[in-house]
């Protein structure tokens, strides 16, 4: 399975060959659903809470008197059946985050990058090393990967993409190998464009794009990245 090869003008050099591991006869969709959920999950905070009946301020005295008034008997204005009264079965804080292995978890990014590569939204490109923190030209570069590549009609269809903006733009994932600060604060005002370092690959940003834009320095890297010790 090949993918087109350009350089940060948008011109065509060629073309790379996925690695081996990438090539899947079927894409496993429910572990791509399982290691995403998983993911999802440990986002969450769980730091969630009602008060219940035992945590409600006051409540020392009966509310009113337990015959004569035509009412329900109410011991304490505590009561979940009170107005300002506790909560029953509320929520409480609690840890969500799921444990997944770490294989599985490879399995699945393996997956959602053949997947990609199947809709032909994956594309490397040659080099990029800023010299220098520059928005204008890292922006100006990947509009013209976007335009130049293999997702290019599907990217734009729909919308009205006007030129040196950031309006109506879909999601990219930019995979590059280091941490270069040129490279992460020339594109952190452009937030069409998500940067990922190779050795930090998630399921979420790779899975939820339009689009996958691969340095070649991380290209090379991308099968030891994904495979399973």
């Amino acid at each position: 399975m090949n993918t087109k090869l350009l350089d940060f003008a948008g011109k065509e050099l060629g073309e790379k060959e996925l690695p081996k591991v990438f090539v899947v006869e079927k894409v496993n969709e429910s572990l791509i659903w399982e290691v995403i959920k998983a993911e999802n999950a440990s986002m969450r905070q769980g730091t969630h809470k009602t008060k219940e009946k035992g945590e409600i301020r006051g409540g020392g005295a009966k509310p009113f008197r337990q015959k004569g008034t035509g009412r329900a008997r109410q011991g304490s204005n505590r009561s979940p059946l009170m107005r300002g009264g506790g909560t029953v079965f509320g929520p409480r804080p609690r840890d969500y985050s799921e444990k997944i292995p770490v294989s599985k978890k490879k399995a699945g990014i393996r997956h959602i990058i053949a997947k990609k590569a199947l809709e032909g939204k994956i594309v490397v490109i040659e080099s990029w090393k800023p010299e220098k923190i520059n928005a204008k030209t890292a922006f100006e570069g990947f509009d013209k990967v976007v335009k130049a590549s293999s997702f290019n009609e599907e990217y734009f269809k729909g919308k009205k993409v006007k030129a040196n903006t950031n309006d109506n733009r879909r999601k990219i994932t930019v995979l590059v190998e280091g941490d270069v600060v040129e490279r992460k604060k020339s594109v952190r005002n452009i937030p069409w464009i998500n940067l990922i370092n190779i050795n930090r690959m998630a399921a979420l940003p790779l899975f939820y794009n339009h689009g996958i834009i691969i340095t070649s320095e991380a290209f090379d890297k991308l099968e030891s990245a994904v495979r399973a010790k």
